[in-house]
């Protein structure tokens, strides 16, 4: 048994040490990463949409699509690192404001975090009735984020 959390631990600590050593990223990459995670949050939240307003809602359905968000609801206020805004000349719909506002934005990532967690729970219990209190909040926590600090579509090409 020690043995295995000896090489468990020195596993951990070389990749550690990999990661340490790899060349920070683009803000265009980060912007693209950005984006890619945002459109696998906006898939999950039209399934869950779609769900909320069904007569009957499948919990089979909805349990992947809370999962999704409530495991990438966490990572949203390390997707806006400084130099990852407009200035890049980066297509994003992220306005200045969000860099400009940096603690407010925070506290909305952190409602963001609390309404995905609590949809997630609900969907892993079964329960449509908690699940349909609780999706409004999720609805709300997107919106109050978006109202604020996403810019209009961005051109198609």
């Amino acid at each position: 048994m020690r043995k295995a959390f000896l090489a468990i631990a020195t596993v951990a600590g070389l990749v550690t040490v990999a990661a340490a050593q790899t060349p920070a990223r683009t803000p265009a990459e980060l912007i693209h990463n950005r984006q890619a995670s945002y459109k696998q949050i906006a898939a999950a939240f039209k399934g869950l949409f779609e769900q909320s307003r069904a007569s009957a809602p499948s919990i089979e359905t909805i349990r992947p699509h809370a999962a999704t968000i409530a495991r990438l609801a966490p990572q949203v206020n390390g997707w806006f690192p400084p130099g990852t805004g407009p200035e890049t000349g980066v297509p994003t719909r992220a306005k200045a404001e969000l860099w400009a506002n940096r603690q407010d934005f925070l506290a909305r990532a952190a409602a963001f975090v609390v309404a995905a967690r609590q949809v997630d729970a609900a969907a892993r219990a079964g329960d449509i009735t908690a699940y349909r209190t609780a999706f409004p909040g999720l609805r709300q926590a997107c919106a109050d984020c978006h109202d604020r600090y996403r810019g209009p579509e961005l051109p198609q090409g």
